[in-house]
């Protein structure tokens, strides 16, 4: 097993060599402490200068939709695109970005909204599957539940959402209901995580459409 690894920043990678990996890996120095805002032509700004960020719409008025036999949420679309956008706008190379999303539906209903803004075309929008082995300096993973009864679905598959998490090189942002994904322990102690170590907010202060 390889234990020091080129790609992430440190508190990328803690969360996940903790919980699979028996806290076994290490980053290597050249990615240790890497913030977005260290790449050419971005700026540090409230969006960048975070290696984990959280925007919960718990309580925001955001619930899924099902579309025939997959699901989307378009409140929570709306806060993951404006989220990229504002990256783009501190500097970030709209192809420095990836948005990682469990369902099919909302991969389409994504790339519907970044075809609609021009600064965004070179964003990256697939599933997790789609990801696997890549990599990007900012990863934004729209998790799409929430729902009253606590449903995850697969999100409950934590090897896939190791790798969601992991193809980030210097910012991993989260957008979810924390209070439906928290209902498994396993996205409880990742929410629980990002809580701690990174930047959380509400999805309200995104705005909605």
């Amino acid at each position: 097993m390889l234990t020091v690894q080129y790609r992430m920043h440190e508190l990328i990678m803690n969360w996940s060599s903790k919980e699979l990996y028996d806290s076994k890996i290490e980053a290597h120095s050249s990615v240790t402490q890497h913030m977005l805002y260290d790449l050419e032509n971005a700026a540090k700004s409230s969006s960048t200068e975070s290696t984990l960020v959280l925007i919960d719409t718990t309580g925001c008025d955001m619930e899924e939709k099902k579309d025939e036999d997959s699901t989307m949420n378009d409140g929570e679309a709306v806060v993951t695109i404006t989220h990229a956008k504002r990256l783009v706008e501190s500097g970030v190379n709209a192809s420095d970005i990836g948005i990682i999303t469990p369902y099919a539906a909302q991969v389409t209903y994504l790339k519907t909204m970044r075809s609609k803004e021009d600064s965004l075309k070179d964003v990256e929008i697939s599933t997790v599957d789609g990801f696997q082995g890549r990599e990007k300096e900012a990863i934004i993973i729209s998790m799409v539940r929430s729902n009253l009864i606590k449903e995850v679905g697969f999100l409950s598959d934590h090897r896939r959402m190791n790798v969601a998490v992991t193809r980030a090189r210097r910012q991993c942002c989260l957008v979810c209901d924390a209070e439906t994904v928290s209902h498994d322990s396993f996205l409880k102690r990742l929410v629980e995580y990002f809580v701690e170590h990174g930047e959380y907010l509400s999805a309200s202060e995104y705005g909605h459409k």
